[in-house]
């Protein structure tokens, strides 16, 4: 099989499970990501996250083919090892034992046809362009937008994928050219999210930083418990309109800082400022949370604007699968 053929048919078959389990729609009506697990659990594959070393996961073939997958690295880096081993199992290749190797995304020349075939499905499953179209336009990004890389990382958060694999897919899919790709590449992810904080010390930027907005409302957010939130929210304190916090609060987050950013009084007078809230989960969680807008002294009186958000800090998988559990729970 030539290296163009294998690629074709990755991807090819990639897009055939998307049809066939309607995860564009279940994304679309959720606005996160594509969920790899559960995606394995619907095709009856037997999956397992261990301790594995020198391996990030491994297809075993069979009646019921099962995948392994290693607790070692972050949740991105599980997520794209699972959809590489769910492409050896919908490929129906033979037994696979996958190391550090099939993160290389932007060059297959160290694959055999096999695992450039599994690759390209894992890219095709995990960052499609409709996924990336999608988030693109709830946040009022085109295709200069995705020349900052602060837009391109927040678009890798809500997509589940890594920033290296985010800019690889944006060049696959021409959102970009070649050029852009290597100027987002080199810009270190230590500063961009340094300068999403904006003067906020962290001692660990490893943690990732989600910048949210109004355009978030009904978002669904897949993160570690470790992660920060920036919420940058359209605030009209002169007609006492202010954001709520409490819901925030109660659902298990600390506020970290609270500021707002006031425009110089001879530009905007009474106007709209931005209410900035930084905050983090204090233990790993999963839930909801919501904020209003409203007129604190209005009591039970109307929202003019709402942000709710679902979310799983959870991390990376460990032994069975979180959504393999939550089902035997409700079965329960």
């Amino acid at each position: 099989m030539a290296r163009r053929d294998a690629i074709l048919e990755g991807a090819l078959e990639a897009a055939r499970i998307h049809d066939q389990l309607a995860i564009r729609r279940t994304v679309e009506a959720t606005g996160g990501a594509i969920d790899v697990f559960r995606t394995l659990l619907a095709l009856d594959v037997a999956l397992l996250f261990r301790p594995l070393d020198g391996l990030l996961g491994a297809c075993l073939p069979g009646p019921r083919p099962g995948v392994i997958i290693s607790t070692k690295r972050p949740l991105r880096i599980q997520r794209f090892t699972g959809a590489h081993e769910l492409g050896h199992v919908a490929l129906g290749h033979v037994m696979s034992l996958d190391g550090e190797e099939i993160l290389e995304r932007s060059s297959g020349a160290a694959y055999d046809q096999i695992e450039l075939a599994a690759d390209s499905f894992a890219a095709a499953f995990l960052l499609p362009k409709w996924l990336l179209q999608f988030h693109a336009k709830r946040q009022g990004w085109n295709k200069a937008s995705m020349a900052d890389p602060h837009l391109v990382y927040q678009l890798s958060l809500r997509a589940g994928a890594s920033y290296e694999a985010t800019c690889i897919a944006l060049d696959r899919h021409q959102i970009i050219d070649r050029a852009t790709r290597q100027s987002l590449l080199v810009k270190p992810r230590r500063d961009i999210k340094r300068e999403l904080l904006d003067g906020f010390e962290v001692e660990d930027f490893r943690r990732d930083v989600w910048l949210l907005t109004e355009r978030d409302e009904g978002t669904s957010l897949e993160g570690a418990p470790d992660d920060l939130f920036v919420l940058k929210l359209s605030e009209n304190a002169g007609a006492g309109y202010l954001w709520t916090t409490a819901g925030l609060v109660e659902a298990g987050f600390a506020i970290l800082r609270d500021q707002r950013n006031i425009p110089p009084p001879e530009k905007v007078i009474g106007g709209p400022v931005t209410r900035e809230l930084t905050a983090q989960a204090t233990e790993p969680t999963r839930g909801e949370f919501a904020l209003e807008l409203k007129r604190p002294w209005q009591g039970g009186g109307p929202a003019i604007a709402s942000l709710h958000l679902t979310y799983d800090l959870f991390g990376k998988e460990v032994g069975m699968p979180r959504a393999a559990r939550r089902t035997l729970a409700r079965a329960a």
